[in-house]
């Protein structure tokens, strides 16, 4: 496996090199070892294309003089320019070039090729592995699940690109169907291997969880009737400012009078929004359930900045939280959300307001 970057003065040498032997298999047209010097050197300079086109021309000319056994010797030589294609690869994976280069080739010696033709799955829903993906080449499409089990296309995943990789690293059933859309070829990284890697490369389990996660977001935005319909830019920009929170039954998540510092989608249980009474009891107003945001009259101008009542979690509520200052830029840009905001702080500051004072007469 040749070395992922080289120094100036390396390639100055081998290219002089290259021209070299060029000039040799010009003049002794029939010696075919200085043809496959020049394959040799191509592939340490990283030109993998030229290689194999030189490498068809030898064992072409090598097959034609009746050398059969000098062309299969050529296999091995096939078979490195296939391993080095598929380190290229590796290296420009945007989490994996941030890994050691024994890492790697380690990797790619002894890790498991997947081989799939068009149709194949790679992930089944629900499944439960100890391993992630990286697509070395083709394409796979990624098809979500609704409620009903029924599938939804989300977008396809190309070369160079992580699969499964917040299933692996929280240990959770596969959450979609990851299908070939052409033939194509994946490298699976067991659990091991990528324990080792994450030790040694922190950063990478870092970079990969957020990526899973922004990803996560993206396919969890499409549960509200009013971000859904947001142009997937800004989707897509929220995903990236977004966290995942989790309350257990009758937490309590804000409480009366607290200042409003995010938007909260709900995207797993509800929650019921409760008031206090002059009498000090309490009484349980509205419900919220999935798809619903949470501090919208923050996001308003002359809405209050406060919560009207106590949010508790009726419940294992999961929200996405969103930081207001960013929501309230996006909602500049988007008037049809802006309004939509509107509305839902109208309605549920009215409601509650009305209701708790009611109450108290």
């Amino acid at each position: 496996m040749t070395k992922p970057t080289l120094s100036a003065e390396e390639k100055d040498a081998l290219e002089h090199r290259l021209a070299m032997y060029k000039q040799l298999s010009l003049a002794y047209p029939m010696e075919h070892r200085h043809l496959q010097k020049q394959i040799e050197v191509l592939i340490l300079l990283h030109r993998l294309d030229e290689a194999e086109l030189l490498l068809l021309q030898l064992r072409s000319n090598l097959s034609s003089r009746g050398m059969h056994d000098e062309a299969d010797k050529t296999n091995d030589i096939r078979k490195h320019i296939n391993s080095e294609k598929l380190c290229k690869q590796l290296y420009s994976t945007p989490f994996l070039h941030l890994a050691s280069s024994n890492f790697l080739e380690k990797a790619f010696l002894t890790h498991r090729r997947i081989e799939l033709k068009e149709g194949d799955y790679l992930i089944r829903y629900g499944d439960v592995e100890n391993q992630m993906f990286i697509v070395v080449k083709g394409e796979l499409a990624v098809w979500s699940r609704d409620e009903d089990r029924k599938k939804h296309f989300e977008h396809v995943m190309h070369a160079g690109e992580v699969i499964g990789e917040l299933a692996f690293l929280d240990n959770t059933p596969r959450s979609a169907d990851v299908i070939a859309c052409k033939d194509s070829t994946v490298l699976a990284i067991p659990s091991k291997a990528a324990l080792k890697l994450f030790l040694e490369n922190p950063g990478i389990e870092d970079a990969l969880r957020k990526s899973a996660t922004s990803r996560r977001i993206q396919l969890d935005l499409k549960c509200n009737s009013h971000l859904n319909k947001l142009p997937k830019e800004v989707q897509s920009l929220l995903s990236t400012s977004g966290r995942y929170v989790t309350y257990q039954p009758l937490q309590r998540i804000y409480r009366f009078g607290q200042t409003i510092q995010s938007i909260d989608l709900i995207i797993a249980g509800y929650v019921r929004h409760v008031g206090e009474l002059k009498d000090g009891s309490s009484v349980m107003l509205n419900s919220l359930k999935k798809g619903a945001l949470l501090g919208c009259s923050a996001a308003t101008p002359h809405m209050n900045k406060t919560y009207v009542a106590d949010i508790v979690a009726i419940d294992e509520v999961t929200l996405i939280q969103f930081p207001l200052d960013y929501f309230k830029e996006i909602i500049k840009t988007n008037p049809r959300l802006s309004q939509a905001v509107l509305e839902s702080a109208e309605s549920e500051q009215g409601d509650l307001l009305q209701t708790i004072t009611r109450s108290n007469t």
